[in-house]
C-alpha cells in the first residue's frame, strides 16, 4: 500500500494547492526526522506526523509552512524553543509543527491528549498578544484536511488576490467543519482543552463556541 493513502488530508491539502495554483514547495524527507513515538523535548511524536516526515520535510503549502524537522535556524527543534520561551505552562506542553507564513500563528499537536491510537489533536496558536491557543483537529491529517477546505473556501472568496480585501480566516470560519470531528468535540466537551485556554479570553471564547454550536 502506498504511504499517501495513509495521509488523505495531506493528499487533498498538495492536490488543492496544486490546482489553485497555490504556494507549493515540498523538500525530500531527512533521515534524521524524529519517528512515532520517539521523545521530542520529553513528549512522544505524533505519529502522523512522523509519517508526514517520512514523505517530505519542510514544506510550503499555500500560506501554510510546514517546519523541516532538523535543527538549523529554522525548523521543528529552534522553533519549539522559542515557543517554550514565553512565560506560560501550557506552551510546553504543545509541539509545533507549522505557521502561517510570515506570520506568528502556529499549529501543534498535545501530545498529553493523545487519542488511544497515540493520534495528538491540533491546535492553532495565537503569539501576537501573549498566547492563546484553539483546538481545531483531532489529528494532524485532519488538520492537513481542514485546512485544504479553508484554502478552498479562501479561493472562492470574491477578495481573493485582490489588494486590501479582507479573507476569511483560519480557524473562525471553519467552525461548521470542527464541529464535525466528533474526537476533537468529546474533548472539548469534557474539559480536556481547558487548560490551554485558563484566563486567555480568547481561546475561552472558541471554546464556548464550539460547545454552543453543538447544542
Amino acid at each position: 500500500m502506498p504511504a499517501s493513502s495513509n495521509l488523505p488530508g495531506l493528499d487533498r491539502l498538495i492536490a488543492v494547492c496544486q490546482q489553485h495554483s497555490l504556494p507549493l514547495e515540498l523538500s525530500p524527507p531527512l533521515a534524521s526526522a524524529p519517528k512515532p513515538g520517539e521523545l521530542v523535548f520529553g513528549e512522544p511524536f505524533d505519529p502522523q506526523l512522523a509519517a508526514t516526515y517520512q514523505r517530505l520535510g519542510s514544506a510550503e503549502l499555500g500560506p501554510l509552512t510546514l517546519f523541516g524537522p532538523h535543527s538549523g535556524e529554522r525548523g521543528l527543534i529552534p522553533d519549539n524553543e522559542e515557543l517554550r520561551k514565553y512565560d506560560w505552562e501550557p506552551a510546553r506542553s504543545m509541539l509545533v509543527f507549522g505557521k502561517k507564513t510570515g506570520f506568528a500563528y502556529y499549529h501543534g499537536t498535545v501530545p498529553r491528549l493523545a487519542s488511544g491510537q497515540r493520534l495528538q489533536p491540533v491546535v492553532f496558536i495565537d503569539c501576537h498578544e501573549g498566547i492563546d491557543a484553539f483546538p481545531v483537529a483531532s489529528s494532524v491529517d485532519r488538520f492537513f484536511d481542514l485546512y485544504s477546505r479553508y484554502l478552498e473556501l479562501l479561493v472562492a472568496d470574491p477578495g481573493h488576490g485582490q489588494p486590501y480585501a479582507i479573507l476569511p480566516g483560519f480557524p473562525w470560519g471553519m467552525t461548521h467543519l470542527i464541529t464535525r470531528d466528533e474526537p476533537l468535540m468529546e474533548q472539548v466537551h469534557a474539559g480536556r482543552f481547558d487548560f490551554l485556554a485558563d484566563n486567555y479570553r480568547d481561546g475561552l471564547e472558541w471554546l464556548q463556541e464550539l460547545r454552543a454550536a453543538r447544542l
